[in-house]
């Protein structure tokens, strides 16, 4: 701990360096001070930890001191030595920060003891900061995580938490951007924790060197699989698209990771609106079962059906149990609402296990059985009106169903009665979505009996066809039950047979003839989808 003795009684600074034994107890006894003025002079190089200090010098006094530190906001403690026992002093030393207050000559027992306490209280004071700056990354997260879970706060507090915690967020309109990160199937990691440690802090530092040109961003991992990414939509769309593709493009290169982004809509201010923009993240990310990995998924491309910015609870959605002795209600709901949403058989199958299998195991009343069994029902025919404005809610779920609920038996039969319901939803989904886009479908497979040895992707057949890359592999896997990708691959495997037992080309000819430039690749491609090599399939 640096001491500092600024008196202008050379008798005092000596006697004090005499009667105390600084280095023995841990003290750096630094050169004095004869005034004020000239104590911050020397404090602009050297700055002491605690000061004693004269009330009263010439140029400037022990109190101008004070004021002019606390001024600068330099974390000094001090103790005021004085020859006057005047309470006005006093006060002001106290409310100025001193530590304590002693006339002079100071009793060397007590200096002392004021002394060790003041080392005791700095050495504390310094293991909070360090205590303090190694939880820094782990509070500041935590800070962001609840404004994606709905944390409300006012502007003033927003903005003195995001100033303390280096936060570089403001009250702009935002964006929440989320990364899911898988590993390749065909690369195996036997990662354990350091490693993937390091995995993750690799993946974060690539992801700050592509989004360097965004100012106002923070990036962070939620989940241990996703990253997070709030930031302050100064730039444009385009912009946001670009570079958004190149960190896949980058993650993917460096690291061999397959990398989905959801991106939620455009909101107003993080402080209100987080936790929607979050949850449209989210929504943008399970559009991967559509279009695969390495996509960028814009909730606006891809979110057609719903109004943009509409807040969940709003009044809109089916009132919840105000209890339930099943898993938390408003959870598995949301699982529902996104299988119905998204027309995914496979997820409504796990969820309606999974509900029936909890209102059996529980053992619950039979009436609350068909109150949760009307509450699943009357929640998916809700998403399906306001998917469908045109389709009431009591349309969609007629007296005489509800009739049929209460009226079940068995368990078994409320549970047929249920789950017949949300599959006839979830079909009527799909043949919504179907209906009026088959001829998009059509014109991009049409595109392909022709194009299909030109360098194709996503973005040109998307292009062709007028839509949004992720709105083509949306419709494409609705309509025709296969990715665009696999169909694109289909079509030239069908062509490469046409060429191999009809003409005389050679491999790396029909290769490059149905639009692969690599014979080796080709061939492997062939032998996987056909069951063998092109030599063999001739023959």
């Amino acid at each position: 701990m640096k001491v500092m003795v600024i008196e202008d009684e050379p008798i005092v600074i000596n006697g004090l360096k005499v009667l105390i034994p600084w280095e023995e107890y841990g003290f750096e006894w630094l050169p004095p001070a004869e005034n004020g003025l000239k104590a911050l002079e020397q404090m602009e190089v050297n700055q002491p930890n605690l000061i004693l200090v004269d009330c009263q010098m010439p140029t400037m006094g022990g109190l101008a001191l004070l004021t002019e530190i606390r001024n600068r906001k330099w974390p000094i403690k001090s103790i005021i030595l004085s020859g006057h026992d005047e309470f006005d002093y006093v006060r002001q030393a106290l409310q100025l920060g001193a530590t304590d207050y002693l006339l002079k000559p100071p009793d060397t027992d007590m200096l002392f003891d004021v002394l060790r306490k003041l080392k005791t209280e700095w050495e504390e004071d310094n293991e909070r900061n360090r205590q303090l700056q190694e939880n820094m990354p782990l509070i500041r997260d935590r800070f962001l995580r609840s404004l994606l879970e709905g944390a409300r706060l006012n502007e003033k507090l927003f903005m003195e938490k995001t100033a303390y915690l280096m936060v570089p967020l403001t009250l702009q309109p935002f964006r929440i951007v989320l990364l899911q990160i898988e590993q390749d199937p065909e690369i195996l990691r036997n990662y354990n924790y350091e490693d993937q440690q390091l995995m993750n802090f690799a993946i974060q530092n690539i992801a700050e060197e592509t989004l360097q040109c965004w100012g106002n961003k923070c990036i962070f991992l939620e989940l241990s699989d996703r990253f997070a990414i709030i930031v302050n939509m100064t730039f444009s769309m385009e912009e946001l698209h670009r570079d958004l593709r190149l960190l896949v493009a980058n993650i993917r290169q460096t690291l061999k990771y397959f990398v989905t982004i959801g991106i939620g809509a455009l909101c107003e201010q993080l402080v209100f609106d987080g936790k929607m923009a979050y949850e449209q993240a989210k929504t943008a990310l399970e559009y991967k079962y559509y279009t695969g990995p390495n996509e960028v998924i814009f909730i606006d491309d891809v979110d057609w059906e719903t109004s943009k910015g509409k807040r969940k609870n709003d009044g809109m959605e089916p009132p919840m149990m105000e209890s339930s002795t099943i898993e938390d209600t408003s959870s598995a709901y949301v699982r529902l609402r996104m299988a119905l949403k998204i027309g995914n058989l496979q997820e409504l199958e796990a969820w309606m296990q999974v509900f029936f299998n909890d209102l059996q195991e529980k053992e619950i009343t039979i009436p609350l059985t068909k109150t949760e069994s009307l509450q699943a029902m009357i929640t998916g025919a809700s998403v399906i009106s306001d998917l469908h404005p045109k389709l009431k809610l009591n349309h969609l779920l007629t007296a005489e169903q509800i009739q049929l609920v209460l009226s079940a038996a068995t368990l078994e039969e409320l549970s047929q009665i249920c789950k017949t319901f949300l599959r006839y939803l979830l079909q009527l989904t799909i043949d919504l979505r179907k209906s009026g886009r088959n001829n998009v479908v059509e014109a991009a497979k049409a595109m392909l009996e022709t194009k299909y040895a030109s360098n194709l992707s996503l973005d040109t057949i998307a292009k062709e066809v007028f839509v949004s890359p992720v709105y083509l592999s949306f419709l494409f896997k609705q309509v025709e039950g296969v990715n665009l990708t696999d169909y694109v691959t289909h079509v030239r495997m069908d062509k490469a047979k046409e060429l191999l037992l009809g003409s005389n080309l050679k491999t790396y000819e029909i290769a490059n003839r149905v639009g692969y430039q690599d014979e080796k690749y080709f061939s492997r491609l062939f032998k996987k989808r056909i069951g063998m090599t092109p030599t063999e399939f001739r023959q």
